[in-house]
């Protein structure tokens, strides 16, 4: 039995649990698109249950910490005790809801930015003589390769095992998903299969908009990639070298007014401060080059 299992049993029914469910609605979608196997009221209840058992499991080893590490009295130990449990407990209440949001999130992004290529090969198949059912067929099972597996196979599974109406599931499915673009495409085709006409030149034109506005984010990516090496070069190697001249000099004239040596302050600057803004940078550039090349 599973924790999500034995969290369901516990809280099923509870007010703390009708008010989580209620305030965490939100989390549906996203838990969806993020690859959890494991449904909105599970969740919900293993939400409410690693929060509330964090509080007892992180209160003796706080206190430890402060009593007995730290040398404090014990009131103050408790009281202090106390909150940072309570920060512990927010912290993993704050993780457990932006986890599915921030792995739904980074799938989406590589699905749009698959989407020029995912489009391309159901026009191909559109010219073919396929119908609807049959590319996403064919979606589920070349999805590895664009990055739709998952939505793809769902959406087989409700047209051909659920017997729903094609139109139907595909604006479902644009109502749930978070991302707009993605969004707008399934809205755009379940329009199109309504009406049974159009999904060849739809298709083709949708295409070039999606390659017109990639080219408009390269584009975008580059310009701010340019900014930040400038920024590189400007804090990484330009200030380490200002800071050793000025503070080599002003060592050359005896005394200082500066709370530390100037041989502490270019150990910090070359060892700390430098390699954590390059760090930060790199990261940022490597936001920037997923963005587009997924």
């Amino acid at each position: 039995m599973g924790i999500s299992h034995l969290a369901y049993r516990v809280f099923k029914g509870k007010s703390i649990y009708n008010i989580a469910l209620k305030n965490l609605s939100w989390l549906d979608p996203y838990l969806t698109y993020s690859g959890f196997k494991i449904s909105l009221r599970r969740y919900v209840a293993t939400i409410v249950f690693v929060t509330i058992l964090s509080f007892p499991l992180s209160l003796p080893l706080t206190y430890v910490f402060h009593a007995y590490i730290l040398g404090i009295n014990v009131l103050f130990s408790i009281v202090a005790s106390i909150i940072l449990s309570l920060i512990v407990s927010a912290l993993i209440l704050a993780l457990l809801i932006y986890l599915p949001v921030f792995k739904a999130k980074s799938k989406l992004e590589l699905l749009e930015t698959r989407l020029p290529y995912i489009v391309s090969y159901m026009a191909v198949l559109s010219y073919a003589g396929r119908n609807m059912e049959s590319i996403i067929a064919k979606l589920a099972e070349k999805g590895k390769l664009f990055g739709i597996e998952e939505p793809a196979i769902r959406m087989l599974r409700r047209i051909f095992i659920l017997g729903q109406d094609t139109a139907r599931m595909l604006m479902d499915e644009a109502r749930k998903t978070p991302s707009v673009v993605f969004s707008s495409l399934l809205e755009s085709l379940a329009g199109i299969v309504e009406t049974g006409k159009g999904l060849n030149e739809f298709l083709e034109s949708e295409f070039m908009n999606l390659l017109r506005n990639r080219e408009a984010k390269v584009k975008e990516v580059m310009n701010s990639m340019a900014v930040l090496m400038e920024v590189f070069i400007s804090l990484v190697v330009v200030m380490p070298l200002v800071l050793t001249i000025m503070l080599s000099i002003m060592a050359s004239f005896g005394a200082m007014a500066l709370p530390i040596s100037p041989l502490q302050i270019l150990f910090l600057v070359h060892f700390i401060i430098a390699p954590t803004i390059a760090v930060m940078i790199v990261l940022m550039i490597d936001s920037l080059v997923f963005k587009v090349s997924g």
